[in-house]
C-alpha cells in the first residue's frame, strides 16, 4: 500500500502572510507507483494561474504563489494505488489585514461640538484578532483626514471638538498584527443640535404694581422646538428706549417679580423662551406699566392688652400695626363695651397719638371689654380686641422686692464715697418700707437719705466710713403680706494697727522683728507689711522692707547701736497706722551656755584604747570660743577622771592607757565663755581587741570601658580588723603583669593597669583577707580595639563576570559591634588593590563586572568604631563558568510498543555538569534514516507501522546540551500482541487465540490478561477479567456461560515483571454461535 511522509509542522498547521508563496511538499512511496490528489473544501485542486502541482514517482508538491485570505483552509492529500490509499490533512492559515468594518456607521447622537458613532466589527479579521480601530474625520469640503482615536477595540466612540454648523465625514479602519485594513466611511453629518429653538411666549401682563416693583406673567410658547423649555429671559425698557435684561438666570416659572423700578416711570416688557437649541424670538411687547405707591387703610394694632386696672380706671397698651396701608398712622381710637352693651368710643374728639391710654370713669364691679384701631389719611383700619375682659376693682398684691443689678448681694465702696442702694418694691396698696442694720432701724439724718418712689426704693449714705460696713435689711409690709431682702455693704479703708510687735534673737549684727495682723484689715486683703527702724538720736525712719508678706523679718544691725522699730499693714487702699516699739534695743551678742554635744559614740576599740567621736552642739551660746571636756571612769570606780589636758577643740579623741578586758564609761560636755553644758555619757564599754571580717567597697558600678593604650584605675574602700591583706588578680590568668601596680592603705586599695591591650579584657578579682576571714569582689574591664581578621573567607558562584564572596565575622570584634566590612579586589597580573565596597553590612557580597579569563584575589577587613582590622585574603580565582555540560544518559529503553507509538524511558546521566538537569532532548530515527527528529516527550507517536526505530537521549542544563546517549536497539512499530482471532464458538462459549508479542520489553512474558465487555458499554468502561482462576501462560482461552443474544468485545494484554502492556483488541464484536 502507499505511504505518505510529510513534515510534522505541516500536519500541525502552517501560517503564512498574504502575498507570499504556500509550498506543501510530501514524500510518497508504494508499488505500483501511487498517484496524488489535492482537495480543499471538497473540490480537487488543479494547476492554474498561481496554483502549481508538481508530482513525480516519489513526491508531490503543491505551490500557491501570491496567496490571499481565500487560500486559508484544510488541504487534503490522497495518495492511492491498486494496493490502497493514504490520506493526510494539512492546515494552512493565510494572515492578512482585516476587512472593512460592517456598515453603515450609525450616528447615535449629534450636538454642536460632538457626535457619538457606532459600527460593527469586520466580517473577516484577517486571521488574527483586531487589536485596534483607527477612526479619522474630515470636513466634507476638504480632502485631508485628521486622527480622532486609536488604541481601542470598542465599536462605539464619542468624537469631540467639532465646529458648530460644519459638515463632517468619518471613516473607521480595523487593525491587526498584519496592519490596517480597508475603511468604512459614514454619511456626511452636520454638527448641530437635533432640536429647534422654541416659539415666542405670549404677551406679558403686569399685575400687583407697587412704587418700585411689579409682577409680570405670560403664557408658554405654542411650539417648544422638540426640546423642553429650560427657562425664560425677561427684558424691560423705558417707553421707546433700549431693551435691558432683567433676570441674570433664566426664570423657570410663568411669573416673575420685577424689582428696582422707579416710581412714576413708564415701562414696557418682553419675554424670550430657551431650550437646548437656543432662544426663541421675543414675545409681543406688554402694555405700558407705571409703578406707583398703593394706599389702603392701616392694619390692626398688634397685641393690645390691659396693663393695669383699678375700680375707676384701666391702662391699655398695644403695638403699632405691621402695615400702615401706604400712609402714616395718624392716631388710634379706643372703644369699650360695658356689660354687653353697644361699643362706645372713649376718645370721641381727638385721636390717641401714643400706643398706650388710660380709660377713666369706670364703674366699680362692672365688667368691661376693650378694642383698638388705627387711623390714616384713608380712614379707620381694622379693629383688634383685647382678649380678656376686666372687672373694675382694686387689686391687692403682696410685696415683692427685687434689688437693682448694681447692688445685688454685695456693695463695695471706699471710705469717703457715697453708698447708694436701689431696690424695686411691687405691691398694692403701697407698702410701708423700713431699712435696718443689725438690730437698729435706720432713720433719716444728715448722712442718710431714704426715698420711696414706688416701685423704686432707695437708701443713700453720704461720705461712708469704715463703721458703715455690715449687713442691711430692707422690709416692705402691706395688708396683703410682707417681704424682706438683705444686702452686705463693704466699706474699704486702710488697715488698723498691727498687734503684738516684738523683737527676738538680738545679736550684735541682727535681730528678728515679729508681729500679729491688725484686728481690722480695712475690708480687703492685706497685701504686705512695711517695716522701718531708726536710732533714737535720728528722727528719720529707714526702710527695712516695704513688701514683706510674712509677719516676721530678720534685719541687719550695727554692733553697739540702739534701734527703734515700727510696722504698718498695707492693703489696696494704702498703708495703715504704724505700731512702734516703746524702748530701744542694743545690738550686742547675748552670752549663754552652749548646747550639749550631739551623737556621742564609740568609733573604734583596741586592745588598750577607745576612740570616741561626737558632733558639735546645735547652739553655741553666742560665743565662738567653743570647746569640750572628756572624762572616763572604770565601772567599779566612784569618781570621774579627766581623759586629757586642757580643752579639746576637735570632736574626736582617742582615750589610751585603758586596761584590756576592763569596763569603762565615758562622758563629754561643751564649754564656752558663758559656761558649760550638761554631760553626755556612753553606756558601759568593754575594752578588748576587735576582730572584724574584711569588707571591700568598689568605687564604681558596672563595667569599666577604655580604649586600647589607655590606663585603668580602680579603687576599693577597705575595712577589717586586723588590717587585711589585699590581692588583685585577673581571672583565668597565669603569671605576673608588669603593667599592673597595687597600692593598699589603712582603708583603701588602689589598682592601676597601664598601656591596656585587647587581651586585658576580662574579670578581675580583688580579695581582702585577715584572721577573721576573707572578702572577694569583682571588676569587669573591657578594652576596646580594632576588630580581628574575618574567618573562613570563601569564593562561590564564580562565572564569567561575577562571583560571590562569603566570610564569617571575626572571632574578636574588638569589644564593640562590627559596623561594616571593606571588600577589596586585585588582578594577579597587576597586583594593585582597589576598593570594591567600603560599606558592606552583611557577611557576603556579590561582586560583578569581572573580566572573563582574568585571575582575581579578594581581601576583606572588618571595621568598628575603633578602626579597621587586619585583612584576610582569598585564594586566587579565575572569572569563568564553573559548570560543564551534562554527560550522556544511559541507553534508552522502549517499555511499550504499538503500531504507531512507543514509550521510551531512560536514567539520568551520572554527571550533571554541576547544575541541575533542566530537561532532555529525545531523538528518533528509522533504521535506515539519517535525519533525527527532536521530540521532548517520553511517549513517541505518529510512527509508521512495521518500521524499525532507534532512540537516543541528550541531557540539557543551563550550560547547554551534553553528549547524546548510545542509541537503543531497533524496535519494530507493531501491536504488542499478535493477531487476536476467534478459533471456536458455541451457543454459550467463544475460544480466542493469539500470537506472542514481538517485543517483550526486555523481560520474559509471564502471562496474559483476557478481558471482555458488552458491546453497548462506553469507551474504556465495563471491562471484566475473564481468566480469574490463575495466571494464563498459553496463547488461547475459552470464555463460557455467554448469552447467544448478546454481542461481546474482547481484548488481551501481555504481562512481564515491569507491568501490563498495551491490550490487543478483537476487531469486531462477536456473538456466541455454533460453527458448522
Amino acid at each position: 500500500p502507499p505511504i505518505v511522509e510529510v513534515d510534522v509542522k505541516l500536519i500541525e498547521g502552517i501560517i503564512v502572510k498574504a502575498g507570499s508563496t504556500i509550498r506543501l511538499p510530501a514524500i510518497m512511496r508504494g508499488l505500483p507507483v501511487p498517484t496524488a490528489k489535492w482537495v480543499i473544501d471538497g473540490e480537487e485542486i488543479k494547476s492554474e494561474r498561481n496554483i502549481k502541482i508538481d508530482t513525480d514517482n516519489f513526491s508531490t508538491v503543491l505551490s500557491i504563489a501570491d496567496c490571499t485570505r481565500n487560500h486559508t483552509g484544510l488541504y487534503i492529500l490522497t495518495v492511492s494505488n491498486s494496493a490502497g490509499s493514504k490520506t493526510v490533512s494539512l492546515n494552512v492559515t493565510v494572515l492578512d489585514v482585516p476587512a472593512a468594518p460592517i456598515g453603515p456607521v450609525n450616528i447615535l447622537e449629534v450636538t454642536p461640538d460632538s457626535m457619538v458613532i457606532e459600527w460593527r466589527p469586520p466580517k473577516d479579521d484577517g486571521g488574527s484578532p483586531v487589536m485596534n480601530y483607527v477612526v479619522e474625520k474630515r470636513e466634507s469640503n476638504k480632502e485631508t483626514w485628521g486622527g480622532v482615536s486609536s488604541g481601542s477595540t470598542s465599536t462605539r466612540l464619542k468624537i469631540s471638538r467639532l465646529q458648530q454648523g460644519v459638515e463632517y465625514v468619518v471613516r473607521i479602519r480595523a487593525e491587526n498584527k498584519m496592519g490596517i485594513g480597508a475603511a468604512l466611511e459614514s454619511a456626511p453629518t452636520v454638527a448641530r443640535h437635533q432640536f429647534e429653538p422654541p416659539g415666542h411666549p405670549g404677551k406679558p401682563i403686569a399685575s400687583d404694581i407697587s412704587e418700585d416693583s411689579l409682577t409680570l406673567g405670560w403664557t408658554m410658547p405654542l411650539f417648544d422646538g422638540g426640546s423642553p423649555i429650560s427657562g425664560y429671559i425677561i427684558e424691560r425698557r423705558h417707553k421707546g428706549g433700549k431693551w435691558i435684561r432683567v433676570n441674570k438666570t433664566p426664570c423657570k416659572d410663568l411669573r416673575y417679580r420685577v424689582l428696582g423700578l422707579f416710581e412714576g416711570n413708564e415701562y414696557e416688557f418682553r419675554v424670550f423662551a430657551e431650550n437646548i437649541a437656543g432662544f426663541s424670538g421675543p414675545s409681543p411687547v406688554s402694555d405700558i406699566a407705571k409703578p406707583c405707591r398703593p394706599i389702603t387703610v392701616p392694619g390692626p394694632p398688634v397685641n393690645p392688652k390691659v396693663k393695669d386696672y383699678s375700680c375707676t380706671y384701666a391702662d391699655l397698651v398695644w403695638i403699632r400695626p405691621t402695615r400702615d396701608g401706604g400712609s402714616p398712622v395718624l392716631g388710634y381710637i379706643v372703644e369699650y363695651q360695658k356689660g354687653g352693651a353697644e361699643w362706645e368710643k372713649v376718645n370721641k374728639d381727638d385721636l390717641i397719638k401714643q400706643c398706650a391710654y388710660r380709660v377713666k370713669g369706670l364703674t366699680e364691679g362692672t365688667e368691661y371689654r376693650f378694642r383698638v384701631k388705627a387711623v390714616n389719611m384713608i380712614g379707620e383700619g381694622e379693629t383688634r380686641e383685647v382678649p380678656e375682659s376686666v372687672i373694675a376693682k382694686d387689686i391687692v398684691i403682696p410685696p415683692e422686692i427685687e434689688m437693682d443689678a448694681t447692688c445685688r448681694d454685695r456693695v463695695t465702696v471706699r471710705v469717703g464715697h457715697n453708698i447708694n442702694v436701689v431696690a424695686y418694691v411691687k405691691a398694692r396698696p403701697d407698702p410701708e418700707v423700713t431699712w435696718s442694720k443689725g438690730e437698729s432701724v435706720l432713720e433719716r439724718d444728715k448722712r442718710t437719705t431714704l426715698t420711696n418712689n414706688f416701685p423704686v426704693v432707695q437708701m443713700r449714705i453720704k461720705e461712708a466710713t469704715r463703721a458703715d460696713h455690715g449687713k442691711y435689711t430692707l422690709k416692705a409690709v402691706n395688708e396683703a403680706g410682707e417681704a424682706s431682702a438683705t444686702i452686705t455693704i463693704n466699706v474699704l479703708d486702710r488697715p488698723g494697727h498691727c498687734q503684738n510687735l516684738s523683737l527676738t534673737y538680738v545679736t550684735k549684727n541682727s535681730c528678728m522683728v515679729s508681729w500679729d495682723a491688725p484686728e481690722d484689715n480695712g475690708g480687703t486683703e492685706i497685701t504686705n507689711y512695711i517695716v522701718e527702724c531708726r536710732e533714737p538720736s535720728i528722727r528719720a525712719w529707714s526702710m527695712i522692707s516695704s513688701d514683706c508678706t510674712n509677719r516676721k523679718v530678720k534685719t541687719k544691725l550695727m554692733e553697739n547701736h540702739e534701734y527703734l522699730f515700727r510696722v504698718s499693714a498695707e492693703n489696696k487702699c494704702g498703708p495703715g497706722p504704724a505700731t512702734e516699739t516703746k524702748t530701744p534695743i542694743l545690738a550686742i551678742d547675748p552670752l549663754q551656755k552652749p548646747g550639749e554635744p550631739e551623737n556621742f559614740h564609740v568609733s573604734d576599740i583596741g586592745k588598750n584604747y577607745v576612740f570616741l567621736r561626737w558632733r558639735k552642739p546645735d547652739y553655741d551660746g553666742g560665743s565662738p570660743n567653743l570647746g569640750y571636756y572628756l572624762e572616763k571612769k572604770a565601772k567599779d570606780a566612784e569618781k570621774w577622771e579627766k581623759a586629757h589636758e586642757g580643752v579639746l577643740k576637735e570632736t574626736f579623741f582617742m582615750v589610751d592607757k585603758c586596761v584590756e578586758n576592763h569596763t569603762y564609761q565615758f562622758r563629754v560636755q561643751s564649754t564656752n565663755d558663758g559656761g558649760e553644758s550638761a554631760w553626755v555619757s556612753t553606756s558601759d564599754i568593754l575594752v578588748k581587741e576587735e576582730v572584724q571580717k574584711p569588707v571591700l567597697d568598689l568605687k564604681f558600678v558596672g563595667t569599666v570601658v577604655v580604649k586600647a593604650g589607655e590606663s585603668v584605675r580602680l579603687e576599693a574602700g577597705l575595712r577589717g580588723k586586723p588590717q587585711p591583706e589585699v590581692t588583685w588578680v585577673k581571672e583565668k590568668s597565669t603569671g605576673d603583669n608588669p603593667r599592673i601596680s597595687i597600692d593598699t592603705g589603712h582603708d583603701y586599695s588602689k589598682f592601676l593597669l597601664t598601656k591596656t591591650k585587647r587581651s586585658d579584657t576580662g574579670k578581675y578579682v580583688v580579695t581582702a583577707t585577715n584572721s577573721a576571714g576573707s572578702f572577694t569582689a569583682y571588676a569587669n574591664i573591657t578594652v576596646l580595639d580594632i576588630p580581628g581578621p574575618v574567618r573562613d573567607l570563601k569564593i562561590s558562584g564564580i562565572s564569567t563576570d561575577k562571583c560571590r564572596v562569603v566570610w564569617d565575622p571575626p572571632e574578636d570584634d574588638g569589644g564593640c559591634e562590627v559596623d561594616s566590612y571593606i571588600l577589596e579586589k586585585c588582578e594577579t597580573r597587576r597586583m594593585v588593590w582597589s576598593t570594591y565596597s567600603a560599606s558592606v553590612v552583611t557577611s557576603y557580597c556579590n561582586v560583578s563586572r569581572l573580566v572573563e579569563g582574568n585571575e582575581y584575589i579578594f581581601r576583606v577587613r572588618a571595621e568598628n568604631k575603633m578602626g579597621t582590622g587586619p585583612p584576610m585574603e582569598s585564594k586566587p580565582i579565575i572569572a569563568k563558568t564553573q559548570y560543564n555540560r551534562p554527560g550522556p544518559p544511559d541507553v534508552p529503553e522502549v517499555t511499550k510498543v504499538g503500531k504507531d507509538e512507543m514509550t521510551v524511558v531512560w536514567a539520568p546521566p551520572e554527571n550533571d555538569g554541576g547544575k541541575s538537569i533542566t530537561g532532555y532532548i529525545l531523538e528518533r530515527k528509522e533504521k535506515r534514516a539519517v535525519r533525527p527528529i527532536s521530540e521532548r516527550r517520553m511517549k513517541v507517536t505518529n510512527l509508521i507501522p512495521n518500521h524499525d526505530y532507534q532512540f537516543r537521549v541528550t541531557a540539557e542544563n543551563e550550560v547547554g546540551l551534553g553528549e547524546p546517549s548510545k542509541p537503543s536497539r531497533p524496535i519494530t512499530a507493531k501491536d504488542p500482541i499478535g493477531i487476536l482471532k476467534v478459533v471456536d464458538s458455541t451457543k454459550t462459549s467463544i475460544t480466542l487465540s493469539w500470537a506472542k508479542p514481538v517485543y517483550d520489553g526486555g523481560a520474559p512474558i509471564i502471562g496474559y490478561l483476557v478481558e471482555m465487555r458488552d458491546k453497548v458499554q462506553m469507551e474504556e468502561e465495563g471491562w471484566k477479567k475473564c481468566n480469574t482462576d490463575g495466571q494464563l501462560v498459553i496463547t488461547e482461552f475459552t470464555m463460557i456461560n455467554l448469552d447467544e443474544r448478546q454481542e461481546y468485545e474482547f481484548r488481551v494484554s501481555a504481562q512481564n515483571q515491569v507491568g501490563m502492556g498495551r491490550p490487543a483488541k478483537l476487531k469486531d464484536a462477536v456473538s456466541p454461535k455454533e460453527i458448522n
